[in-house]
């Protein structure tokens, strides 16, 4: 190997630090890793998230900040590897993870996940447009890496799961027929688990796409099997989601990027393919239908 490539070295027993740890996927990730047996060091900017986190199996939670770089430092000393998960849809999304792979090189971390976006060459999207030009930074630097390109959560769901079940609506803020390789948030977490810091993943960006390409009508019609009762598919206005995102507090610039990528999900949809993903778990990835029968207690 180029001698060039960070492999470790003398942290390459070290626990393996999570960044948005305290976010949903971060959660999920901490999740994983700490069933898979590995020493998780959360990465979280608030000191009121440590017993959350260790409850969810991490051995260490660092308190700081993506932008400030000495904290950075400070996290990833000593580490084994590192899963960088960017705060959504963040205007300096490539500055803050540019700032992570310098401290990753000079802490000699061994290797580094990147948790990307599925399709990030949509340009247009500037969500997906910044996650590929950190995507370059991190294959130009000196670190072993990982890329993984996840495909819209099934768990958007989630949420609005009572008022689905009780009004027989399912509301989403782009077209009822636009079709999405929506994916479960559980495999992502076991995926990445797996790849981070293992053995023959090194240099390889993954596409995670669930095994179905369902439009709002046929997620309307899953959800109608599974309770029982008709359940029908609704756009939401983008006035409507933006309305609502400022009453949430979300600022102006998320709001803007929310609606430059629902519009764009509208026009194109979001479809992947789910070879990888089930090539990494071992087995199928989870179904829509299984996802709501776990969300329903059914």
């Amino acid at each position: 190997m180029d001698e060039a490539i960070l492999t470790g070295g003398p942290s390459a027993s070290g626990p393996t630090l999570v960044t948005g740890a305290n976010g949903r996927t971060g959660r999920a990730v901490v999740s994983a890793l700490a069933r898979a047996g590995r020493p998780v060091r959360a990465f979280a900017r608030d000191a009121g998230q440590r017993a959350g986190l260790l409850a969810l199996g991490a051995a260490e939670v660092a308190v700081g900040d993506l932008t400030d770089r000495a904290s950075l430092g400070a996290a990833l000393a000593g580490c084994a590897a590192a899963v960088h998960i960017g705060p959504p849809m963040h205007p300096l999304e490539v500055e803050i993870t540019t700032a992570m792979i310098g401290a990753a090189e000079a802490a000699g971390v061994g290797h580094f996940t990147y948790y990307s976006v599925m399709h990030p060459v949509r340009r247009e999207v500037r969500h997906h447009r910044l996650k590929l030009e950190c995507e370059e930074r991190l294959v130009a630097s000196r670190l072993a890496w990982t890329i993984v390109q996840p495909a819209r959560y099934m768990q958007h769901l989630a949420p609005i799961w009572p008022k689905v079940a009780a009004d027989g609506v399912h509301r989403m803020p782009f077209g009822t027929r636009a079709r999405f390789s929506v994916v479960d948030l559980e495999d992502l977490a076991e995926a990445v688990a797996r790849v981070s810091g293992a053995p023959g993943h090194a240099f390889a960006t993954y596409e995670l796409a669930g095994p179905e390409a369902l439009s709002q009508e046929d997620m309307a019609d899953v959800i109608s099997r599974v309770i029982g009762r008709p359940v029908r598919a609704e756009a939401i206005p983008l006035d409507e989601m933006a309305a609502d995102a400022a009453a949430k507090g979300l600022s102006e610039d998320r709001i803007a990027q929310m609606r430059l990528m629902n519009a764009h999900y509208d026009a194109h949809g979001f479809r992947g393919n789910p070879n990888v993903l089930a090539m990494l778990l071992g087995r199928p990835p989870a179904t829509y239908e299984a996802y709501v029968r776990r969300l329903a207690g059914r």
